[in-house]
């Protein structure tokens, strides 16, 4: 039994629902969401020039916590799934996620201002960096989402599921009930061959 109580106003926002289910299934869905639905976060950079006060690392390190909104069908069964942004800008201003120029137009950032630097008059930042496809199990940049639940009454959940951006969250838990059954699927075949 699956009840929904309340939602956000966009498709990625949240979503708070009533589950009737063992708290083993709670949890394993909670876990999945958290650390196995596989997501595209910048990975690779090619700094051709950066004269910013931002360092090289820092802004590696914020790049790569922009959540890239994708198709999940574009990279779902493909590990080795590369997408490339560009970042060529000048000072004085600040430099926001919507400034990357993304290869494929229908892979962008999720929120486009998102600050990256700061940089006054003079300065300016140009890069390659290349999205590629992860699981929170890697690293916290390729978490698709956050999920917590409270037990309500006895066998019965109160869980709230919210997405980064990435996919809309009823993508994500759509996603999330696939890994879970595939995964249940290989432990039965184990199993049986005990």
């Amino acid at each position: 039994m699956i009840e929904i109580l309340k939602q956000g106003n966009k498709p990625w926002d949240w979503i708070k629902f009533k589950i009737k289910a063992p708290t083993s299934f709670v949890n394993a869905l909670r876990r999945t969401i958290i650390s196995d639905v596989p997501v595209l976060a910048i990975e690779d950079i090619n700094m051709l020039r950066n004269n910013s006060v931002t360092y090289d690392e820092m802004l590696g390190l914020r790049l790569g916590l922009i959540p890239i909104k994708a198709n999940p069908i574009t990279y779902w069964d493909e590990p080795d799934f590369k997408v490339a942004f560009v970042l060529k800008i000048e000072g004085p201003g600040t430099v926001f996620s919507g400034d990357l120029q993304p290869m494929d137009p229908e892979i962008i950032p999720a929120f486009p201002n998102i600050p990256i630097a700061k940089m006054v008059e003079g300065q300016g930042i140009e890069l390659e960096a290349w999205a590629t496809v992860g699981t929170g199990k890697e690293h916290s940049k390729w978490q698709a989402g956050h999920a917590f639940y409270k037990e309500i009454e006895n066998g019965v959940y109160e869980m709230t599921v919210e997405s980064y951006g990435a996919m809309p969250v009823k993508e994500l838990l759509r996603r999330a009930a696939q890994i879970l059954k595939q995964k249940g699927e290989l432990f039965g075949d184990w199993v049986g061959k005990q």
